[in-house]
């Protein structure tokens, strides 16, 4: 037994993403509940409104419209990163609703300090802040699928063009995480 990495060559084995879905969440108010007793300042925001949409290509047909939502984000004590907890519910074109999770953290670097901060110089920032994990849960059989699959975002914030207090946008590409069926 022992350590057998020694043993692995190459990349068999591990999974790959399989991308799949953008979720564009309009953020809402925001409200400060201040340092908990973990040390980390809380910060909820609301976010009841924006889309969850399948990309061509991915092999789903998913458009759902985000009617309710909410992050509470926690900023590490030593300001370095943010911790997020999403949960909301979208409803597709039927009005069938699906509840959505998402954990990951943020890199609390200069352009996302200064949107945090409701900077008038903050704008857009890349991807790559900013990474995640979704689920989803739904009791409708059409959407089940979702439960049983494993996704990973990566996200950015999306500024409106006449700044941060006039709409901020946060967007997560998200993939479906597959499983490697290779043998070393």
């Amino acid at each position: 037994m022992g350590d057998d990495t020694a043993n692995v060559t190459g990349e068999t084995g591990f999974p790959s993403l399989k991308p799949s879905l953008v979720m564009k969440v309009n953020v809402g108010e925001a409200n400060p509940i201040g340092e908990v007793s973990n040390g980390s300042n809380l910060l909820h925001i609301a976010a009841n409104s924006g889309t969850i949409k399948s990309i061509p290509g991915s092999g789903l047909d998913l458009d759902f419209q985000i009617v309710f939502g909410g992050d509470w984000l926690y900023f590490d004590a030593d300001k370095g990163r943010a911790r997020l907890n999403v949960r909301g519910v979208a409803k597709d074109t039927e009005g069938v609703p699906v509840s959505f999770m998402y954990t990951g953290t943020i890199l609390m670097n200069e352009g996302a300090s200064k949107v945090f901060s409701y900077s008038p110089e903050a704008k857009t920032i890349p991807f790559g802040a900013s990474t995640t994990i979704h689920t989803f849960e739904s009791g409708h059989p059409k959407y089940k699928f979702l439960e049983n699959k494993s996704w990973v975002g990566n996200g950015r914030f999306v500024v409106h063009p006449e700044g941060v207090l006039k709409g901020l946008i946060v967007e997560s590409r998200v993939s479906e995480v597959d499983a490697s069926t290779d043998m070393d």
